[in-house]
């Protein structure tokens, strides 16, 4: 008989999602009366722990089943979700998900072949629309008379910024923006010599210096 997992996704932020998941997936397991294996509980709370999901990938065994929630606790997108679902089944690892009531039994099984092909075709709908509604918006906007884009002349900021005044203070004695980027520590001149053009600091230094 193959091993059967639980799989938490805990949030020290949200104690009520993490509470949500113990109760549905302990009223499943005592409806259905399932000996389990091992509870795997893993803590995520912000993006960058998503690569803690890999956890789960090294508890789960070959031939084994495991009983979520819902498809939500393996990623924030679509595509995470269908990367951790694809790589359990290749495994050989059903997966049990109680909310959605699917039961993806392995890559070869047609059932799931399909319910990840709708998955994916969601994924790239739900694309398709966003570059439709980013287009949409745009061109609303240009026939209202509303100008694309950052303003013309709107200058950014930039790692130099927190060295302007030596960079003034070099140009000021005379040294090559070549020269200063060198004693600096920049390895490109170039980044720093359209810094200096685009805010026209030479000739804010030379008109400095004639005054």
């Amino acid at each position: 008989m193959s091993k059967i997992f639980t799989y938490i996704r805990k949030n020290l932020n949200n104690d009520k999602y993490t509470q949500e998941q113990e109760e549905a997936i302990s009223n499943y397991v005592s409806k259905k009366k399932l000996q389990i294996y091992k509870n795997v509980e893993i803590v995520i709370n912000t993006p960058k722990d998503e690569k803690n999901i890999l956890q789960l990938l090294e508890n789960c065994e070959k031939n084994s089943m495991i009983i979520v929630t819902n498809l939500n606790v393996f990623g924030r997108t679509i595509d995470t979700i269908l990367e951790i679902v694809k790589f359990l089944l290749q495994n050989k690892i059903r997966i049990i998900v109680i909310e959605q009531n699917l039961d993806l039994i392995d890559d070869k099984d047609m059932l799931s072949q399909m319910i990840l092909s709708v998955i994916s075709m969601t994924v790239n709908l739900e694309k398709e629309l966003m570059s439709l509604r980013t287009k949409e918006a745009l061109t609303a906007k240009k026939l209202d008379g509303i100008a694309l884009g950052k303003p013309k002349g709107t200058i950014q900021k930039s790692k130099f910024d927190e060295q302007r005044e030596k960079i003034e203070e070099l140009l000021g004695v005379g040294l090559s923006v070549r020269k200063i980027a060198k004693l600096l520590g920049y390895n490109n001149h170039i980044g720093l010599n359209n810094y200096v053009r685009k805010r026209n600091i030479k000739q804010q230094v030379n008109q400095s210096s004639d005054s």
